[in-house]
């Protein structure tokens, strides 16, 4: 049976198409709620797309193509929610660890890129959709990391990036009351980007070392903060609004179901 548009729960998601942001988007739809789903890639979209149509969900996946700190691109999938539904959640996935560099080595350029699509563009975003959020007493949940709190070698822009996204999160949770604002770190994922910045930071994989005094655990599969952040987003407590939290804290323990 087709959901009317009113009675449809809409959650944007951003950086859709792989890795956590496929994961969650996925869940989602399993549970009925349709998926604005924001990438980069029109062929990742329409692969997941492809994939979306084999679950039985009256959910639907509408994909933006574009590039999240365009404007337009933001605007449109904040239109696309109004007009399939109720918005209910935004998720701040997409974002970026590259390229690594020490504060002697690093670019301004390559900052200012970093900051732009980490820091500006889930601002953006979520101030595009607060009117909507706070009619639904919506959740935003927005992706961060570990990293802000550990020195890690040539991650000095990145970690700063995710401090300003546990700022944003605490700051919006005490301007927004009606809407529920959490930050999460989403573990050691099995991502290309993940990889990536393992290999770069300590020179070794992530399974199998460590890097000085801070031990480097093994990764986990993208569905296991999917299916976290996607519950974060259809029904977090209130009571951790504005807070930074770790995907296997206990507290979380029931997200995961």
């Amino acid at each position: 049976m087709a959901l009317s548009s009113s009675s449809t729960k809409v959650v944007i998601v951003t950086g859709a198409s792989r890795g956590i942001g496929k994961a969650t988007s996925l869940h989602l739809l399993s549970k009925n709620v349709s998926v604005v789903g924001i990438a980069r890639s029109a062929d990742t979209l329409s692969t997941l797309s492809e994939e979306v149509a084999q679950l039985q969900t009256a959910a639907k996946f509408l994909p933006v193509v574009g590039d999240i700190t365009d404007q337009s691109v933001q605007q449109q999938a904040a239109d696309y929610a109004a007009q399939n539904g109720t918005l209910i959640a935004l998720v701040n996935n997409a974002g970026t660890n590259m390229p690594l560099a020490s504060i002697a080595t690093g670019s301004v350029d390559d900052w200012s890129n970093m900051f732009a699509v980490n820091v500006i563009a889930p601002l953006s975003m979520t101030q595009r959709v607060i009117p909507q959020l706070r009619q639904s007493k919506g959740r935003v949940i927005n992706l961060s990391s570990t990293v802000y709190k550990i020195p890690f070698k040539e991650a000095v822009c990145y970690g700063a990036t995710k401090a300003a996204i546990n700022y944003i999160t605490a700051t919006l949770a005490s301007e927004e009351p009606d809407i529920t604002a959490v930050a999460i770190h989403p573990g050691l994922v099995n991502t290309d980007m993940t990889r990536v910045f393992f290999y770069k930071a300590f020179g070794v994989e992530p399974s199998k070392s460590s890097a000085g005094d801070l031990s480097i655990p093994s990764m986990i599969e993208a569905d296991v903060p999917g299916r976290i952040i996607g519950n974060l987003a259809l029904h977090v407590d209130h009571e951790l609004t504005g807070a930074f939290v770790e995907y296997n804290e206990p507290k979380l323990a029931r997200y995961a179901e």
